[in-house]
């Protein structure tokens, strides 16, 4: 039996992640999680990666090269013509072309996964499950509401022979017979909860926020309850992809504000690890986030900090355990309680990272979530 998989996604460089807007470090970083740990059970994983543009002439006609990708995956690049009307097209030939030239080298996978079920990922899977007779598994990350009965779900993922769902939601509701629910995992734990403390940098209390700018990440809901925060000793600071005219307008008005756009793996680790509290604003009524998970949600809890959250659809139960949950959805109970974990004390902030410890190592790491995927691929799928 083949022991390679096909994966159809990209892995990018920091420096790709940081010059190209729309690439996504959490897809960069679930990806590469899960690929890792497939790959030390012995699984082989070939990838077939094009660079994300806006279409020309907001992005380039012909974009990416070979080296915007992660050298410590084995991907095929592919090129296409960003252009109107030539997208989608180019990008189903290319895709299909590389699974013809690798299978005709390595012979047939024992699998085809699919990182979000776009236009040319369905295409190619599709096309490697009736060409080449190997199931394909559409992994849906985030995606928009599929309406009664799923009838919007993009058309022809709902052929593939299995899903993986990152949100629980979508998990629940989703009609398809053969399904898994694997929202993410960590790879190391990055703290100690022997020696834990809500002290920030230099005394200070900080306050983090990681993520997009946009109306999905919550940044501006962040930013009017930290309006209501009058201590001079906390700061927030925000750090991501993307603009935000309230972000623009608060860094004019509250010094103890900082926003750092997106920044390095490494500055991003420095900074949970100076920072009090890491806060997931995430609102749950807005269009689209039940059918997400939101994964910086496992990457703050690998830091051990409090990680106070709203509540989305897309969380599993068992997340209660672990997060300090808004007991409402406002801006004055988001305020209170960054407020009231920033004094929390020592033993307590040291019970919660035990807890967290506990909660990850027992169902969260990647290795775990991997064991996951290949009991359930060759109990379900093969």
């Amino acid at each position: 039996m083949a022991k390679w998989l096909l994966w159809l996604g990209g892995i990018f460089s920091e420096d790709s992640l940081v010059k190209h807007p729309a690439t996504s470090p959490a897809a960069n970083r679930w990806q590469a999680g899960l690929i890792k740990a497939l790959s030390e059970q012995g699984f082989s994983i070939v990838l077939i990666s094009h660079l994300p543009e806006p279409i020309w002439p907001r992005g380039k006609y012909n974009p990416g090269s070979f080296g915007d990708l992660d050298p410590g995956f084995d991907s095929r690049f592919v090129h296409y013509w960003n252009i109107p009307l030539l997208r989608v097209a180019s990008l189903r030939r290319v895709y299909i072309k590389a699974i013809c030239e690798i299978c005709e080298k390595r012979g047939n996978p024992l699998a085809v996964f699919s990182y979000n079920p776009n236009p040319e990922s369905i295409t190619a899977g599709l096309y490697a499950q009736k060409n080449y007779h190997v199931p394909w598994i559409d992994i849906c990350a985030d995606q928009y509401d599929p309406g009664p009965n799923w009838a919007r779900y993009p058309s022809g993922a709902d052929m593939a022979k299995g899903h993986v769902f990152l949100s629980y939601h979508a998990f629940q509701n989703c009609p398809f017979p053969k399904k898994l629910h694997l929202d993410g995992g960590i790879s190391l734990l990055r703290f100690n909860p022997e020696t834990q403390s809500n002290k920030g940098s230099e005394n200070k209390k900080i306050v983090l926020y990681t993520g997009m700018m946009s109306v999905w990440g919550g940044v501006s809901f962040l930013l009017k309850a930290f309006e209501q925060i009058r201590d001079t000793n906390i700061e927030l600071w925000i750090c991501g992809h993307g603009s935000s005219s309230d972000l623009k307008a608060a860094l004019k008005q509250d010094s103890r504000i900082r926003f750092f756009g997106l920044v390095p793996e490494s500055q991003l680790q420095k900074m949970c690890r100076q920072a009090s509290v890491l806060v997931n604003p995430r609102p749950s009524r807005v269009p689209g986030n039940n059918m997400n998970f939101p994964s910086k949600i496992l990457e703050y809890l690998s830091y051990g900090k409090p990680v106070i959250s709203t509540w989305t659809s897309g969380l599993s139960p068992e997340y209660r355990d672990v997060l300090e949950v808004l007991k409402e959805e406002t801006e004055d109970c988001l305020a209170k309680t960054i407020e009231n974990v920033l004094h929390w004390p020592d033993n307590r902030i040291g019970q919660n990272s035990m807890k967290i410890k506990d909660f990850l190592l027992k169902k969260k790491t990647w290795s775990y979530q991997a064991d996951r995927l290949i009991n359930w691929l060759q109990d379900d799928i093969l």
